[in-house]
């Protein structure tokens, strides 16, 4: 491990579902691929999206399952996994949506507005709605329980209705029941039900970056991953937002994801930044500290793109250079980027 750096003002930070991309590898045919996003699902399975499919991981028998177009994805560009209420598994793709019952895809959004549309996140609200953010075409709202015939199911949100960019990076739901909305350009809009439109979040100054994704810890606290400008947190009982940056500990400006644990340790991430300089690779919170993992334990590189935590609470890393699994009792990573081949 390479340094420990001591909080200042941070309590407890919750990632939820996605972050962006990291590269593990090369393909059969040489070229590199890409690696999108991750979820544990309640099966105990781990899924890792790609720009060459999806990868599902099988954490009882370990080993992994390859899916791509030909099993009935709309397309092998994979950018967002999430698991409904019921089980299923939805994927965003770079043709639109579909959805994973545990024995077939099935493209639901083939005949209405979202086919073949680029997607980057999924969210699924408290009403069972789904809501899918667009990589430029705003938002798409998506009611199973209505008609579907003719797209009637479907509601279009763009910078019309609000948003502050038709580039939506991630989206949240959080328990009061708000919908959080991260945007390419550097801005945040919330959901207003009343009026079915979004406002724009002026988080005092300390959005200006992409936002690479939106979480709620759990004391309720809503926190927003600037892709070179640190992290924002809104205290939901105040209203007020914050803004942390390395002069507040951080190992890096730059997050890319953040994660909390079972056991309520915070792992964030970062990329190379924005003039090049060299990433901060993985770093752990514990609530008192920071601990800041790179190359020397076992990582491939230190451009660390997605997180996620296994049933049995194992870390997983996606980095520019592979996937990794923590080993608690060395502190060091395992490489598993072999057996994906």
């Amino acid at each position: 491990m390479i340094k420990y750096l001591t909080l200042k003002s941070i309590h407890s930070i919750l990632f939820v579902i996605v972050c962006y991309a990291f590269s593990i590898g090369q393909t059969k045919t040489g070229l590199e691929q890409m690696f999108r996003c991750s979820l544990n699902d309640s099966k105990a399975n781990l899924w890792f999206g790609s720009s060459n499919g999806v990868y599902r991981y099988n954490t009882k028998k370990n080993d992994f399952t390859h899916f791509t177009k030909s099993d009935g994805l709309p397309d092998n560009f994979v950018s967002a996994i999430i698991e409904d209420k019921a089980g299923n598994i939805w994927f965003g793709t770079a043709k639109g949506v579909c959805r994973y019952d545990g024995k077939s895809f099935i493209d639901i959004t083939k005949n209405v507005s979202v086919y073949n549309i680029e997607i980057n996140s999924i969210l699924e609200d408290k009403n069972e709605n789904f809501w899918f953010g667009t990589n430029g075409w705003g938002i798409y709202r998506y009611d199973l329980s209505a008609d579907t015939t003719g797209g009637k199911s479907i509601t279009h949100f763009t910078t019309k209705d609000g948003l502050g960019s038709d580039a939506v990076q991630c989206m949240l739901e959080d328990k009061s029941g708000n919908i959080w909305v991260g945007e390419r350009a550097g801005s945040v809009s919330r959901y207003d039900s009343a009026s079915n439109r979004f406002t724009k979040a002026n988080g005092d100054g300390c959005f200006s970056s992409q936002i690479m994704s939106i979480i709620e810890d759990k004391t309720g606290n809503v926190w927003f991953a600037n892709l070179y400008n640190g992290l924002c947190r809104y205290d939901a009982k105040t209203g007020d937002f914050k803004h942390f940056t390395d002069k507040e500990g951080m190992c890096h400006n730059n997050v890319t994801c953040l994660y909390e644990d079972e056991k309520g340790n915070l792992w964030f991430g970062s990329d190379s930044g924005q003039s090049g300089t060299q990433g901060g690779g993985l770093c752990r919170f514990d609530g008192k500290t920071f601990t800041q993992f790179t190359t020397k334990d076992g990582l491939s590189n230190i451009y660390v793109w997605t997180i996620v935590e296994g049933q049995d609470g194992c870390i997983w890393v996606g980095t520019r250079g592979g996937l990794f699994r923590y080993h608690s009792p060395s502190g060091r990573f395992i490489d598993y980027t072999h057996k994906l081949n």
